[in-house]
């Protein structure tokens, strides 16, 4: 067979087409989003950041190897959000997939190791077998980000109680962006913005926030203090947290308050308006709950909340420890308790999406006032479908658990316990005199506040770790840890998510609101159906190989019968 010139030239023009095609693609990464909700395409915020990157970075995912098919896809969004970054950042990213199961004896001893000192373990993974056994595997959902001599660790997989492998797996992808920006910037950071708790109102002492502390001194320089005569003591902090008052504010404190936020201060509040607790009750079999007057509610009706003087009680609660014998030796035997109701995390918020429920400690309930007020609100936390609503005076008993719910009495349903408030607000000081004891001109006083944000929370021990032996030798139960269950609900991820938010400036938070549509297969039509399917699957590749072999001896035929 001959070929003319002119079709040894366009086989060689082809051939040196997609040479430079592919050594194109080898050099340069990109990718068309075509996906609705653009699941592959990084955030401005996240483009810019990248954009200015300092120096090297180095990240080492170690979700690699042997995996299933859940694992597989959430690796795979993995290296290819690092393939994203990498191209972004002019290859300041670098990335390398390690299989811990890879390697001499020795050497996997020092990666768990490593690994255990930043509080990641090996997750077990229950799978079934085509005989019906059950295997158990092991993989290492995390990642260490490297920059300088500094390393952050990540873990990649969002465990959210109640939700299927599917479902978290899905969470876990859609946070993958939000977790490794976080961590580059927390490593590229020169400088950490403060926050402080305040004191000299009976808030909770040091070790009672502890857990929270620690928690967002990741992120921030925490400290604590009181107000004392300087209006613009406060003006270096990003957000102060209000956690938990027992005694009046007086007008002197209210007033630097009220003009920090004016001038653009973040305000957290965590008010308990009815005065009772646990520990109280554990010391006596009953208690009576009256309200709590901090002397803020002024304040915060002029913001635009009112917290009621309420306890809820609610059928999704938590559990607390109970001595069945207190005659004899002791037995503890967990049993709900409705006054620690399980609240729901809004699913619209960065803060509140996609993290654990959080638990209450005798919580109240948040009212919203002022209708013309320029002001945006969201609810971040509500009680569940059956709720019961107390008014103050309230008798408490720790026989409590032993009475069966009145279905009837619990016709109360998602009543909001934290609320988030953004826009301009107006002083509570407005046509009001400056509190003698402050020297400050009243050319200074703001009527309006810059636009700026506020959270209330109705319930002051959502920030409460437990302490054990606060004289000697404390023992700190984690931030959210109900003892009943042994479960730690998600109430430090709120906090951190909370302020964070409040201090957020550029965006930042926004990538935790990132939404990736589930797509799943029906099983219900599965189930009903695989038998079609599976006669489709096979009958028509067989069918098409067939109709295609009978067209070409057709066309043979006519071509060559002559």
């Amino acid at each position: 067979m001959k070929f003319s010139i002119k079709a040894i030239s366009q086989i060689l023009i082809l051939i040196a087409s997609l040479v430079i095609v592919n050594f194109i693609a080898s050099k340069w990464f990109f990718r068309l989003d075509l996906t609705s909700e653009k699941r592959h395409t990084l955030s401005s915020t996240s483009v810019n950041f990248l954009e200015e990157l300092p120096s090297e970075v180095l990240v080492k995912v170690y979700l690699t190897g042997d995996l299933n098919v859940g694992f597989q896809k959430l690796s795979k969004a993995s290296r290819e959000m690092l393939e994203e970054f990498q191209s972004v950042a002019d290859s300041k990213v670098d990335f390398r997939f390690i299989d811990p199961n890879e390697g001499i004896e020795k050497e996997k001893k020092a990666l768990l190791e490593q690994l255990r000192e930043y509080g990641f373990e090996a997750q077990p993974v229950f799978e079934n077998a085509e005989d019906g056994r059950q295997i158990q595997s092991y993989v290492f959902p995390y990642a260490l980000v490297n920059f300088e001599d500094r390393i952050i660790g990540v873990n990649l997989l969002e465990n959210i109680p109640g939700y299927g492998g599917a479902e978290n797996l899905n969470i876990s992808i859609e946070s993958l962006e939000y977790k490794f920006t976080d961590a580059l910037r927390r490593l590229t950071s020169n400088e950490k913005p403060k926050v402080a708790f305040l004191e000299g109102h009976g808030e909770l002492d040091e070790l009672d926030v502890i857990e929270a502390t620690d928690a967002l001194s990741h992120y921030y320089q925490v400290d604590r203090g009181r107000l004392g005569t300087d209006v613009e003591i406060l003006n270096d902090y990003k957000a102060v947290i209000i956690a938990k008052p027992s005694k009046k504010f007086s007008e002197k404190d209210k007033f630097i308050l009220d003009q920090y936020m004016m001038n653009g201060g973040r305000l957290l509040y965590l008010i308990d308006a009815v005065n009772i607790t646990l520990d109280t009750l554990r010391k006596e079999p009953q208690t009576l709950g009256l309200y709590n007057d901090v002397n803020l509610d002024d304040q915060l009706f002029k913001y635009g909340i009112r917290v009621n003087p309420v306890l809820v009680e609610d059928i999704q609660a938590g559990r607390i420890l109970i001595n069945a014998q207190p005659d004899g030796q002791p037995k503890l035997v967990p049993v709900p308790w409705l006054y620690s109701p399980l609240l729901i995390p809004s699913s619209n918020h960065p803060v509140s999406r996609n993290i654990n429920f959080v638990r209450g400690d005798f919580t109240c309930t948040i009212d919203t006032v002022g209708t013309d007020l320029n002001l945006k609100r969201t609810v971040l936390l509500h009680t569940s479908r059956y709720t019961k609503v107390n008014g103050t005076p309230v008798l408490v008993s720790m026989a409590d658990f032993n009475k069966k719910p009145v279905q009837s009495e619990f016709n109360q349903s998602n009543m909001p316990a934290a609320i988030m408030q953004e826009g301009v607000f107006p002083s509570v000081f407005q046509n009001r005199q400056i509190p003698r004891e402050l020297n400050y001109s009243s050319s200074k006083v703001k009527d309006s506040s810059v636009p700026t944000r506020m959270m209330v929370i109705a319930d002051g021990d959502i920030i409460r770790n437990n302490v054990r032996f606060k004289e000697s030798n404390p023992r700190i139960s984690p931030l959210g840890y109900d003892e009943g269950s042994q479960q730690i609900y998600g109430n430090k991820d709120f906090i951190v998510n909370a302020v964070n938010y409040l201090c957020d400036d550029d965006g930042w938070m926004q990538l935790r609101g990132r939404h990736l549509t589930l797509r799943l297969l029906d099983r219900a039509r599965l189930s009903q159906g695989t038998t079609g399917w599976k006669w489709v699957n096979v009958a028509i590749p067989v069918l098409l190989v067939v109709i295609g072999s009978l067209v070409f001896i057709i066309i043979r035929k006519k071509r060559f019968g002559k």
